[in-house]
């Protein structure tokens, strides 16, 4: 695509990064677009261990836009406005709780406690300040691309589209309008109050992306847009050259591997697979479950830890994911079954999904029927899936797959075929950035 081709287009919401779903996903999507012609703003707290492959040009939302109502700015820490420079050395991935006790006292306590009390959703607020104006001026946005999460996200991408009157595109990763209210007294006001205020936000929408073929149909019913579907797209130049050619098990121990975050969602379906694991290797089999995670909460790596299968993985370089994937016997994908878990992830396709299923390795899903992720893997044949919470039906389901390399072999070829047919980057990156350069503004109601 030529140069003079692209747009200039103005990211908040989501910051380029290769250790989160939605960072990694941007960087797939936008690889290629013109450094020149691509900027992010967003959060300070959000501005860490970003990449600059593919954008350099990053605006931290600082004190001049993000205002807290007294008191509680009196314990928010300040990041200042403006232009954000990198150094073009990556430093290693790292979750929020190594940020120091301050940190994890206020993301695990005091954060929580403001949702739960119902104040959360109107205590800050992000607006366009004359600092952000002026670099606004400068960079001359062309198209706007959202992925918001939280309420003053939402009204701020409203206030960005009243003000610029741009073309614009939202794509959303996980279903968190269903979970971004679901305690305290007044969940139920606030659950109404922000689906409300999202509604408003996509009829100024011109181009509604989500992350799965089951989020676009719900979204359609919830909704009444018409959302396209865009995944995590894979380098299959990259990931081929290692894609598992033999299915022997290894001879030391079989190798389970389960890569990605552990949080919401996905921390109690992981803790049973570990538990069947212990179960198996009571019975005689070797059988360990290595996690390759970003995550570093401690209380969720205990638990883990507790069990004698778990092996906690080093950290690995991105350009290393494809051959440790490869040398797995098998791949984890873990949903929890509780209804939290299942409102925020069953229309969401897990970031790695793509990148299990090229890698040859026989999957593994353990989730809920109603998921995205299960239905996909039924349907297309390309993992084992156990859709019931039962920890006898996941024991058996592993037993069968360590028993039986010709079914591993099957499900492992209907993955890679599928995954070159359907997630090829360049195929799928032509396609999302020939919507985003032919966006033309559609949407209604922009005052």
């Amino acid at each position: 695509m030529a140069g003079d081709i692209f747009k200039r287009v103005l990211i908040f919401g989501q910051p380029f990064n290769d250790f989160s779903g939605g960072g990694i996903t941007l960087t797939n999507l936008f690889k290629g677009w013109p450094k020149d012609k691509i900027a992010v703003a967003f959060l300070g707290h959000g501005l860490f261990n970003v990449t600059t492959e593919v954008c350099d040009s990053y605006y931290q939302l600082g004190q001049e836009e993000h205002k807290w109502l007294f008191p509680f700015n009196l314990i928010q820490r300040k990041f200042q406005s403006g232009l954000k420079s990198f150094d073009t050395v990556k430093e290693v991935p790292i979750n929020h709780t190594q940020k120091g006790l301050r940190y994890q006292l206020v993301n695990n306590f005091f954060y929580p406690f403001l949702r739960w009390i119902g104040v959360f959703h109107f205590v800050s607020k992000i607006a366009i300040s004359d600092r952000f104006q002026s670099w606004l001026i400068t960079f001359q946005p062309e198209v706007l691309y959202f992925q918001v999460s939280t309420r003053e996200e939402i009204m701020f991408a409203d206030e960005l589209i009243n003000s610029l009157k741009l073309p614009c595109v939202i794509h959303v990763m996980d279903d968190w309008p269903s979970t971004i209210s679901n305690k305290g007294p007044l969940k139920r006001f606030w659950k109404n109050k922000i689906d409300h205020e999202f509604k408003e936000l996509l009829d100024k929408i011109d181009l509604h992306l989500s992350i799965s073929d089951a989020m676009s149909g719900e979204y359609m019913k919830r909704y009444n847009k018409n959302f396209v579907a865009f995944h995590n797209p894979i380098e299959t130049v990259t990931w081929l050259p290692l894609t598992k050619k033999h299915f022997k098990l290894h001879e030391e121990y079989v190798k389970i591997l389960y890569s990605g975050r552990i949080g919401i969602g996905i921390t109690e379906s992981l803790l049973e697979v570990a538990s069947s694991l212990d179960s198996i290797n009571n019975d005689g089999l070797n059988v360990k479950l290595h996690i390759q995670t970003p995550t570093k909460e401690p209380g969720i790596l205990s638990q883990l830890g507790k069990y004698e299968s778990v092996i906690i993985n080093p950290f690995a370089k991105l350009d290393k994911i494809p051959e440790i994937f490869s040398e797995a016997d098998i791949l984890v994908l873990a949903n929890d079954f509780d209804k939290v878990g299942i409102d925020y992830l069953k229309f969401s396709m897990p970031t790695k999904a793509s990148e299990y299923m090229i890698s040859g390795t026989p999957i593994l899903v353990y989730s809920p029927e109603e998921t995205a992720v299960s239905q996909f893997f039924a349907r297309n044949e390309c993992g084992m899936c156990v859709t019931n919470h039962d920890k006898g039906e996941l024991t058996n389901a592993i037993k069968f797959l360590i028993d039986n390399e010709e079914y591993r072999k099957k499900i492992s070829n209907n993955a890679v075929n599928l995954a070159i047919e359907k997630f090829d980057a360049i195929k799928v990156r032509e396609e999302f950035q020939n919507l985003i350069n032919n966006l033309i503004k559609t949407g209604k109601n922009v005052r």
